[in-house]
């Protein structure tokens, strides 16, 4: 009797194992690139502690990517990113005024590992959102070190070919560094994201 259920039990896990891969199978395994810009980049200062005004010039975002899917309608989408941001830096030249003079610009390269849910509606639109984390790749004196933990949030359109290949396009929003980790400088930034991405079970299915 015992060894009935034994043998009973072990063919039950079997077939959960099988029925569980083969729900792996039918879902998103995806891998690619992404590039990012077209937005702004405001600085935010915690508090007036210098006499500089600081201003966003530009930005460009390069990535990595690999998104995951749990189900038909949500999926975790994580990376590595590059970042440059170009900034202006102005001197006041009349402490307590609002009379600044622009004296250079600096330069700020961050790595960044987003981690976000989509959460995907209508078959070709989701919104998203999650954490990411900062390393400040810099050595900028006039801004202070970005390393820390920000936040992002969007939403966007997404297209599957029957090749394997997905293109889409995420507007966003993402808070740089704006746990408390001591910087009086922090950046937001908004712009569009343009990715390119490839299923992975095509490469399996072909094998």
């Amino acid at each position: 009797m015992i060894n009935r259920c034994f043998r009973l039990l072990i063919i039950i896990c079997l077939l959960s194992i099988q029925t569980s891969l083969q729900a792996q199978k039918e879902l998103s395994n995806k891998i690619g690139v992404t590039f990012s810009s077209l937005g702004t980049n405001d600085i935010f200062e915690k508090s007036n502690t210098t006499n500089y005004n600081y201003e966003g010039e530009n930005f460009y975002t390069l990535g990595l990517t690999y998104i995951r899917g749990f189900n038909k309608w949500l999926e975790i989408e994580t990376g590595l990113e590059y970042s440059r941001h170009n900034i202006n830096i102005a001197l006041n030249i009349m402490p307590g005024t609002n009379a600044f003079k622009r004296t250079q610009k600096t330069n700020i390269s961050l790595l960044n590992i987003p981690v976000t849910l989509r959460f995907k509606f209508l078959k070709y639109f989701f919104v998203n959102g999650g954490v990411l984390i900062d390393i400040d790749a810099s050595n900028s004196v006039y801004f202070e070190n970005q390393t820390g933990f920000g936040a992002i949030a969007g939403f966007g359109a997404n297209y599957d070919f029957d090749c394997g290949l997905s293109v889409f396009l995420n507007p966003y929003i993402k808070a740089h560094s704006w746990i408390d980790v001591g910087a009086q400088q922090k950046i937001l930034e908004k712009g569009f994201r343009l990715g390119v991405a490839y299923d992975l079970r095509k490469i399996f299915k072909k094998k």
